[in-house]
């Protein structure tokens, strides 16, 4: 690895710390009066603590889709069969700015026989106070229009008594390929309407009509997270590999996994050339002191 690929950056305000690296465009960890809130559980070499997903998220079936008239091939780009979540994550970033608490990082994707883009991404990491903000964008550095996406992909922490609360429209069932094979009721144990522990399976299914908004408590330390996405982020995909594992992956995203095969390209955003997408997500930390504790934070 180049010394460049190797150097990380830290932003610090007030109760939070946020580690970045050019690897991936990834946060390595965030964490709160020294506690872990996004753990190092993905990405490259399993160190991101949150990666971007550009110029899309999740996977495509075949690895293949058709648009305008042409048939595209992408190539895989893990050990897995199925190319995933775009190029952004797996690729070097370079700094465009750095201020006391911000990280602007860029990326340019060149024309490849891997994939049919080309673009150029920017993302900017901003420690606001009481939370953090992560901003990306995308434009379309083709000759063609093309279907694109953006995303992010947090690993938050997760412990027994943590629960989650958000609004969603609907869910889609896993199917073959971890690909959505289809719309099916929410569960109970999977209906977050109201405050409730992340059941303890396996999880990795999409969300429709998220509603931008979601709540994660961990009475263990007395805090909560707020997590505000722009509208442009209208897929919530939560992904939990196993009833033990420390972490828990609530993935806001601009389409369905597979969105290139879908009526309607499952809300993918068609860009013309020199077009682009963006959206902010925000993460807003708050102590939640127990009865009788004065409230600091």
């Amino acid at each position: 690895m180049s010394a460049h690929a190797a150097q990380q950056w830290m932003l610090s305000q007030g109760d939070l710390t946020v580690t970045v690296s050019p690897r991936g465009g990834s946060i390595l960890q965030v964490a709160w009066r020294g506690t872990s809130i996004l753990l190092p559980a993905g990405g490259p070499e399993g160190a991101a603590a949150c990666f971007p997903m550009v110029p899309f998220g999740n996977r495509i079936a075949g690895n293949r889709f058709s648009f305008g008239g042409e048939s595209f091939l992408l190539q895989p780009n893990t050990d897995e069969p199925l190319v995933l979540h775009g190029d952004g994550w797996l690729d070097t970033w370079h700094l465009a700015d750095r201020t006391g608490n911000a990280i602007e990082l860029d990326l340019v994707r060149k024309q490849s026989s891997r994939s049919p883009y080309v673009f150029q991404a920017h993302q900017k990491v901003h420690l606001e106070e009481g939370g953090l903000s992560l901003s990306l964008r995308v434009k379309n550095l083709g000759d063609a229009a093309l279907p694109f996406g953006i995303g992010f992909h947090p690993f938050f922490r997760r412990t027994p008594d943590m629960t989650l609360q958000t609004r969603v429209r609907d869910m889609w069932r896993e199917g073959e390929g971890h690909l959505p094979d289809g719309r099916q009721d929410i569960p109970k144990e999977l209906d977050f309407s109201t405050p409730q522990a992340i059941p303890s399976r396996w999880i990795n299914n999409a969300f429709g009509g998220f509603a931008g908004k979601a709540r994660l408590l961990w009475p263990d330390i007395d805090l909560a997270l707020d997590l505000n996405c722009d509208p442009v982020f209208d897929v919530m995909m939560i992904y939990a590999p196993q009833a033990q594992t420390d972490f828990v992956c609530l993935e806001p995203m601009s389409h369905l996994p597979n969105g290139h095969n879908l009526p309607d390209l499952g809300g993918l955003s068609v860009l013309e050339p020199g077009e682009e997408l963006a959206g902010t997500i925000r993460m807003t930390v708050r102590h939640m002191p127990r009865n009788g504790e004065k409230n600091d934070g």
